[in-house]
């Protein structure tokens, strides 16, 4: 049943530079991605004026696109062309080429939003045919737009979280000199000369800020309660999989991985990742996130197993 429900949304968006909500709805129809499976089992206690009864049901986990995040350039640019109107009036910033010192130094800035992917449709769809967990966001709701946050342009307000959070970083874990760039300050600044790289640094710094509550940053958080057999996702971590993957939407449809996963440094002269910058300086992803649930057998959860 799911495999029908992909072939239904006819596979994977084309490579491009901007996206559609069409786009993106079409791309989340990803097994791979979504990594279905059983984890475990609840036992759930039912009672009527008959008296009382115990039932179980399978824990199942899975992934859940819950947010596309976009970094692009400057206001306008965004590569999801419906979201555009997110970015108001505010200043955009400087794009790296042709910005003189900024450029020479491999400094680089990047406007940033994360609103609900419209792949939440397609999860929600499949519940027809088996239990799927209930998703934190909705869909086209925004979360974070960098235009609204005076934090993104003021990494010096930022330094006492910088300096405690100095070892957070997105890098390759155990390449030497692979580091794609420090998590804190979170804005819109990266030092990094490969712009897909920088690209990816500030959505993890959006997806760090939007997991977690009570940050100094405007942003709703995309967070949601446990209960009733539901265990929606915590917060984010850098180079975690069991926390999060992203998926490339453009400038061109990818597979599910964290940013930085082995094998993606520059070898010699072929950089791996070449295939991935934008000529427009501007990226799309989904981030997907493990949820876990068990359909309900009664009125109250007594026990849970598994992961």
């Amino acid at each position: 049943m799911l495999a029908a429900a992909a072939l239904v949304l006819g596979g994977p968006a084309k490579a491009a530079e901007t996206v559609t909500s069409a786009d993106i709805l079409a791309a989340s129809a990803d097994l791979d991605c979504l990594d279905y499976r059983p984890v475990g089992g609840c036992l759930w206690l039912r009672c009527s004026i008959d008296g009382c009864s115990t039932r179980t049901s399978v824990k199942y986990r899975h992934y859940v696109p819950d947010a596309v995040v976009t970094a692009y350039p400057a206001r306008g640019l965004s590569p999801w062309t419906e979201m555009r109107a997110l970015d108001g009036t505010a200043d955009g910033g400087t794009y790296a080429r042709g910005a003189g010192s900024r450029a020479a130094t491999g400094l680089r800035f990047k406007l940033a939003q994360a609103v609900g992917s419209p792949g939440i449709a397609w999860i929600e769809g499949l519940d027809f045919a088996t239990t799927v967990c209930d998703p934190v966001a909705t869909p086209l709701a925004p979360y974070y737009a960098s235009g609204a946050d005076p934090m993104w342009r003021a990494p010096e307000l930022q330094a006492a979280s910088t300096l405690r959070h100095a070892l957070r970083a997105v890098r390759e874990p155990g390449v030497p000199g692979s580091l794609w760039g420090a998590l804190y300050p979170r804005a819109g600044f990266v030092q990094q000369g490969h712009d897909y790289k920088a690209g990816a640094v500030a959505a993890q710094r959006v997806a760090d800020i939007v997991t977690r509550r009570n940050q100094p940053h405007v942003y709703r958080p995309l967070l949601g309660g446990s209960g009733g057999g539901q265990w929606p996702p915590g917060a984010v971590v850098e180079g975690d999989a069991g926390t999060h993957r992203w998926q490339l939407l453009a400038p061109r449809t990818g597979s599910c991985s964290v940013f930085a996963a082995s094998a993606s440094s520059l070898v010699g002269t072929v950089d791996p990742l070449g295939r991935n910058v934008s000529a427009s300086g501007a990226y799309a992803w989904n981030l997907w996130r493990p949820y876990r649930c068990c359909a309900r057998r009664g009125q109250w959860l007594i026990a849970d197993w598994g992961d």
